[in-house]
């Protein structure tokens, strides 16, 4: 054999050996980067944005976050005449972020001079409007006064009674109250300040009952029926069951799936916002319990905006 030909030959095996070694090296990374081995941990989450996987016993689970239906800003809506552009200062905080509230609880307090000397000013009006009406109606009695001047006698007492019931409302916004049962989960103002109807004040959030939004594939969301059990996994191993309050109507075009929404009465130690995982299960677990205890009551009215002072 030639001294060419022998090269020829050391070249081809070289090549043969580097093909055979970079398909042995793409096996190894397929195989290290697969997400739906046998081997995979039951642990590990196989959804990353609430969307239904089967798992290997034909449970449904999700990765989701819970939230609170009733998570509202309050808004200062006193409305002075003479504060339009300027704002109202306050006068008084009475509760720190992390306070537990109860509905119609006191938060802050608003200068009132202004809305005091409106009620003070509305009343009188009112008084003698309403007195004025009383004498028409009798003198109405004789034929002294006519139907003409009854009518706008009832006119200018009922105005004058509005104005005395609108200055009292205005009066009554000067004091911010919790619109809900909850805890203060942002404070944005100090005393002092001047706020307008612009400036949130506080964020107020209920902590039960919480949900969770999962995106179910159409093909799967048929075993999402009202009332479905459905179990609830923190990381630290805390669990509870929601149950399905609401199946979407609609499907999204671009994903395929429809909006399920489940709802955790007791809480325990869940907190809105918390990472948690859902699994839908075939009937309600022997422990339907929270493993914590239950330290969420509060009820309300669901808002995603609330102004104060209603």
């Amino acid at each position: 054999m030639s001294e060419s030909t022998r090269r020829r030959t050391r070249r081809g095996a070289i090549r043969l050996g580097l093909m055979l070694a970079g398909l042995t090296a793409t096996g190894g990374c397929a195989r290290e980067i697969g997400s739906d081995t046998p081997q995979e941990s039951p642990d590990v989450p196989r959804a990353t944005v609430a969307l239904a996987m089967p798992d290997t016993d034909g449970a449904r689970t999700f990765q989701t976050n819970l939230y609170s239906e009733r998570d509202a800003d309050l808004f200062n809506r006193l409305m002075i005449q003479e504060n339009v552009g300027v704002g109202t200062p306050i006068t008084a905080i009475h509760v720190e972020v992390g306070d537990r509230v109860s509905a119609g609880q006191l938060l802050a307090t608003l200068e009132d001079s202004d809305a005091r000397l409106d009620v003070a000013a509305a009343e009188p009006e009112a008084e003698i409007a309403a007195s004025n009406l009383r004498r028409v109606e009798e003198l109405r009695k004789t034929g002294a006064v006519s139907e003409a001047e009854r009518e706008d006698a009832i006119y200018q007492s009922r105005t004058a009674e509005a104005a005395v019931e609108k200055a009292r409302l205005n009066l009554s916004r000067t004091e911010i109250r919790a619109p809900f049962a909850g805890v203060v989960s942002r404070r944005y103002v100090r005393v002092g300040d001047m706020v307008d109807d612009k400036t949130p004040l506080f964020r107020v959030t209920a902590l039960a009952p919480l949900r969770a939004r999962l995106l179910v594939p159409e093909s799967e969301v048929a075993a999402f029926g009202a009332g479905a059990p459905v179990r609830i996994s923190a990381a630290d191993g805390t669990t509870g069951t929601a149950r399905v309050v609401l199946v979407g109507p609609t499907i999204d075009p671009g994903s395929g799936t429809r909006e399920v929404i489940v709802e955790l009465s007791r809480v325990g130690d869940f907190r809105p916002g918390a990472s948690v995982t859902a699994e839908l299960v075939a009937s309600p677990p022997a422990d339907s319990e929270m493993s914590a205890p239950d330290r969420g009551s509060e009820s309300g009215p669901s808002s995603a905006q609330v102004s104060a002072g209603q």
